[in-house]
């Protein structure tokens, strides 16, 4: 029972600080985040919030990076394991995982399943790099952090509306 205790608490804070900074008028933030073994960004814009992944229902005849349909407070999200999808890992097992869920502007129930999430991390902290990696049509661009970590920022929009993306069939 505690441990849904913290997970609640967990999910709170974090709710809360996407709200702040979202209202904060300084530098803006962005979600890091693991996948696929990288570190990634992503506008607080573009995501609805955060989760822990609640049971998730398989799919028949799915793409093997579709992990499944969930329900998170009542509405069913189509949940794509985001390393799998992008090739850069295999599906993530059974466990402890997220759920980022994309903004409901898009039109779309999705959820992006990641690895972990890494709190937010503030822009001015980071260099854009010159480039972005284009093996990755989906990403807006690179940042090095200084800690000369590289990080790749998603757009979730452009991700999450694309055909390759909404065909989950085989």
């Amino acid at each position: 029972m505690k441990d849904k205790q913290s997970l609640r608490d967990f999910q709170t804070q974090l709710a809360g600080k996407l709200k702040a900074a979202q209202a904060a008028t300084g530098p803006s933030s962005k979600l890091g985040f693991i996948t696929g073994g990288r570190h990634w960004l992503v506008s607080l814009e573009q995501i609805e919030e955060v989760v822990t992944v609640p049971e998730l229902i398989a799919v028949p005849w799915a793409q093997p990076w579709f992990s499944g349909v969930a329900s998170v407070r009542g509405a069913l999200f189509g949940c794509t394991d985001l390393g799998a999808f992008l090739q850069l890992a295999e599906a993530l097992p059974p466990g402890e995982s997220h759920l980022l869920l994309a903004h409901s502007r898009f039109g779309v129930n999705a959820a992006l399943r990641i690895e972990r999430t890494l709190g937010l991390r503030p822009v001015d902290n980071l260099t854009r790099e010159a480039t972005r990696d284009a093996a990755i049509p989906w990403s807006v661009g690179q940042w090095r952090g200084q800690d000369d970590q590289i990080w790749t920022e998603l757009d979730v929009e452009k991700l999450v509306t694309s055909p390759a993306f909404l065909e989950a069939g085989l």
